[in-house]
């Protein structure tokens, strides 16, 4: 299912974080960006709706405030990103779905649209390239062979700049970029595997030791969970400790 996004900011960094996330969700097509609301403005006025605007509040010229009630009819839900709470009743008041708070978290944001788009109400695939628990790659420099990669002989998956790494228990492949988006979201959806940082996704069943935040897997492979995952991660860690069963006569 592709959920069409306009992202609003006239302070390009925010902008460019905001794109960023939009990119590791598969599900969101970003239509376009603006750093000047005037000219969102005249633009979307005059295009079809889209699903989510994305939209600052503190802009010149004209605020988001002011601009979601001119625009409210153009998109199905209208999240305001800022680093104001002051705006929160301002915000209700021209019938924003969602607030993210300045700096927010690529969890806070995919939690925001989760929120939005429950997954029970996205369309589902009819079939994943990993049902049958093993996909091929194109491996580069090998003159577009394929090989086989099983899930469970799988420890991570890393992007590198314009291509892929897939570290197995036998081997390590290279592999093109193109596919990473289509493979990093069906092995988010699969239970056996976590994502711990941008750019890295690893299979639980490796995981050999942990030890703050970093962690050791099968083939001396390790990483370094990011502050972005750490969440994540640590609750996984937490629902998985063995639980000590209390003594007989111990008052808990």
């Amino acid at each position: 299912m592709s959920i069409s996004c306009i992202a609003i900011d006239d302070d390009l960094h925010s902008l460019e974080n905001l794109v960023t996330y939009m990119e590791k969700l598969p599900d969101l097509k970003l239509i376009q960006t603006f750093t000047e609301p005037l000219r969102a403005f005249e633009e979307i006025s005059l295009s079809n709706p889209v699903d989510i605007i994305f939209m600052d509040i503190e802009m010149p010229s004209l605020s988001g405030i002011e601009l979601a009630g001119l625009l409210r009819q153009k998109t199905k839900y209208l999240v305001f990103t800022t680093a104001h709470t002051r705006y929160a009743i301002d915000a209700f008041k021209v019938q924003a779905d969602a607030y993210l708070l300045k700096p927010y978290s690529i969890i806070h944001f995919a939690k925001t649209i989760n929120n939005l788009y429950p997954t029970g109400t996205r369309a589902k695939h009819t079939s994943s390239i990993l049902d049958d628990h093993f996909f091929y790659i194109p491996v580069k420099g090998e003159n577009s062979d394929l090989v086989r990669i099983a899930l469970n002989e799988l420890i991570a998956i890393e992007e590198l700049g314009e291509d892929i790494q897939f570290k197995t228990t036998k081997d390590v492949f290279l592999s093109s970029k193109y596919n990473f988006t289509k493979t990093l979201k069906m092995l988010k959806e699969n239970p056996s595997f976590i994502q711990v940082t941008p750019t890295v996704v690893i299979s639980k069943q490796h995981i050999k030791s942990v030890l703050d935040d970093k962690i050791l897997l099968s083939g001396e492979t390790s990483f370094t969970v990011s502050e972005t995952y750490l969440e994540l991660f640590a609750n996984f860690i937490k629902h998985n400790l063995l639980q000590e069963k209390p003594r007989p006569g111990t008052i808990l």
